[in-house]
């Protein structure tokens, strides 16, 4: 039978559209491109950090570590923003690089108040010295020349808030970055008792009497209203990346513990609340019950053993607190990292349990 010519070619196109799937209705979710993947890192809800604290900075044994989420580090005013309004944060960013690069998060700690008997020079003035002379106060420390800045005075804040806004300009679109430890003072305390006033007793006095720019003393009302202070204005300053106020008694050690206080108002706002001090004897407290409407965080007291226990027991401790991230100290990271000549199977397996059982608050 023969087929008219044109028959022939409406058939042979009809059969051609249909291979190459040119007849979909229109309308049909085929026809909708397809939608890539978000390329944005995504933050881990939770946690094992490595402490990259002072020497450790620029440590980067524990990177691939599997059980190691990221790691934590300090910055420190006075060596950022040497000059007025200029910012230099070079170090910063050579320490977080190697986290990054391998896909890892980081998280950073603001220290406004630290104790000239730590390692680092610059622990001795954590303060840009032109804040001085712009007239804010400090009270110092002789023996382990210390400038301890006076929180509450006007003109510190006026400064230290435009570095909480210089630092959400440099990590607020940094999805890297777990959170920020905005902290006003040392861990809500005024200054850090425990390695001042152990070895000079008398320093305290001396602090309590120290005045600020406008002529203010230290008082329990003029501290908690600071504190409260610097966690508004962190929050006004800083949307896009979670904040961690870490928890100490809030006060002057004769005084009434604020910890609680502060505490649920940090929570009430949404901030993170943590603790530097947590040892495998530490019961379930307080932070267990913030838990419930944020994220909690731990450091460790200090390096394993004695009386802060067993790496695996630290582990159990932050499980029992329904912890979310666990600073962990470096030397017990190194020890649990296989290449590094102190590992040990014992610390590796530890940091296992507490990267996938202790910490569940995911």
């Amino acid at each position: 039978m023969k087929y008219p010519r044109i028959n022939i070619i409406l058939v042979t196109s009809i059969f051609l559209l249909t291979l190459l799937g040119c007849n979909k209705e229109p309308n049909s979710l085929q026809d909708k491109p397809k939608q890539e993947e978000p390329t944005e890192t995504k933050r881990p809800g939770a946690g094992l950090l490595f402490y990259g604290k002072a020497e450790y900075a620029t440590d980067t044994s524990a990177v691939k570590n599997p059980s190691i989420t990221g790691g934590f580090f300090q910055i420190i005013w006075s060596e950022i923003e040497k000059a007025d309004g200029q910012y230099d944060w070079t170090a910063v960013d050579s320490w977080i690089s190697p986290w990054k690069k391998a896909g890892k998060n980081v998280a950073l700690r603001i220290m406004w108040s630290t104790s000239g008997y730590w390692p680092y020079d610059y622990y001795k003035h954590p303060t840009p010295q032109w804040v001085w002379a712009k007239g804010a106060k400090y009270a110092y420390h002789e023996l382990s020349h210390t400038e301890i800045p006076l929180i509450w005075d006007p003109v510190y804040k006026r400064h230290a808030f435009r570095f909480l806004r210089e630092a959400s300009r440099k990590f607020g679109k940094d999805k890297t970055i777990l959170f920020l430890d905005i902290t006003p003072g040392a861990e809500t305390n005024p200054y850090r008792f425990g390695t001042i006033d152990e070895k000079d007793p008398a320093f305290r006095d001396k602090y309590l009497k120290t005045t600020s720019s406008d002529g203010k003393v230290f008082s329990e009302q003029i501290w908690f209203a600071t504190i409260r202070e610097f966690i508004d204005s962190s929050k006004v300053s800083i949307k896009e990346i979670p904040l961690l106020v870490t928890l100490n008694t809030g006060n002057m050690p004769n005084g009434t513990s604020q910890m609680v206080a502060n505490g649920d108002y940090c929570a009430g706002k949404g901030l993170y609340v943590g603790q530097n001090g947590l040892r495998g004897t530490t019961p379930v407290n307080n932070f267990e019950i913030w838990s419930h409407t944020t994220k909690v965080f731990y450091e460790m007291y200090a390096k394993s053993g004695g009386s802060v226990g067993t790496l695996m027991e630290v582990m159990q401790a932050a499980q029992l607190n329904n912890t979310s991230y666990l600073n962990v100290y470096p030397e017990d990271v190194r020890k649990g990292t296989k290449g590094n000549p102190e590992y040990d199977k014992i610390f590796e397996d530890a940091l296992k349990f507490g990267a996938e059982v202790a910490l569940k608050n995911k």
